[in-house]
């Protein structure tokens, strides 16, 4: 219970922090990418279904280009709008906040210094419908929630999860156990992304930023040095055209090959990771 207390007390004063942050340019961090941060926070933007206060999935890929999720999209891009200085950020923290629990499902929280207590099976509720003017389309609000009756016990073997294991460890105070894991994550690291247990041919561009974002909390350890440096390039790469980033890669004959859509998930995390100081503040590292 004490840490619980302890994390929600963290979760308040970072996210007070930010929104009071939110009016700051973020075009300049430490981090050296090509990266546009103003075409990133333009795409989540452009996602904004009014009707409902909340972001959409995907813009082509159906039928997430009809579907809004709860989580993990707009928990984590609500966040990662503020980071980038837009008021959208608040209100749809706002409307998490009133209307969905503040939008926890118990699975990526540690990407925002709240604690879970393991890994479960996902399980989808069906919360409605709401039709968009804006997008001429009826869309499904969904919540991706875990399912406690449903315990993972392979969970180390997915690069997402780990990341968001080590994350717990280190909010709990655990820095080895988060070494441990990240260790295990790079030996998922093939040269061109993370070949876990869900590879199918397809590199996960998100999970390169996960890698970042863990990478970061964990001061930069120099083993992990080449898998960043090549994480932020392939992220780069991938950013399009209407600043959002696609969501996987395939490698061929040493070219990448961008693979799917462009959507709401992948961007928040790529913005998290890459510009937001959630890495450093939420395990209580001090600015530099």
């Amino acid at each position: 219970m004490r840490r619980y207390l302890q994390a929600s007390v963290l979760i308040v004063l970072l996210t007070v922090g930010l929104l009071a942050w939110h009016g700051k340019s973020t075009s300049k961090t430490s981090l050296e990418y090509p990266l546009n941060s103003s075409k990133l926070r333009s795409f989540l933007e452009s996602q904004y279904v009014p009707e409902a206060n909340l972001l959409r999935a995907a813009v082509k890929a159906y039928p997430d280009n009809e579907t809004i999720y709860i989580a993990n999209d707009n928990l984590l891009a609500s966040r990662a709008l503020v980071s980038l200085g837009s008021p959208l950020g608040r209100r749809i923290l706002e409307n998490l906040d009133e209307n969905y629990s503040g939008g926890w499902n118990g699975k990526v929280d540690p990407l925002l210094g709240r604690p879970i207590d393991g890994f479960y099976c996902m399980e989808m509720e069906n919360l409605g419908k709401v039709y968009s003017r804006k997008f001429n389309a009826t869309f499904e609000v969904k919540y991706e929630v875990v399912n406690t009756s449903c315990i993972m016990t392979d969970w180390e073997s997915y690069a997402d999860l780990a990341v968001y294991g080590a994350l717990n460890d280190l909010i709990e105070g655990n820095e080895k156990g988060a070494l441990e894991l990240y260790s295990r994550l790079l030996s998922m690291w093939d040269g061109n992304g993370f070949r876990d247990r869900a590879f199918d041919g397809t590199y996960q561009t998100y999970k390169c930023a996960l890698f970042i974002y863990l990478h970061r909390a964990l001061e930069m350890p120099a083993e992990g040095r080449n898998a960043y440096s090549r994480c932020l390039k392939r992220i780069s790469s991938l950013q399009a055209g209407n600043g959002g980033i696609i969501t996987g890669y395939r490698v061929e004959n040493g070219r990448i090959i961008p693979a799917g859509d462009t959507n709401t998930e992948t961007a928040a995390v790529v913005v998290l990771a890459v510009y937001s100081e959630y890495p450093r503040e939420i395990t209580g590292i001090p600015q530099t």
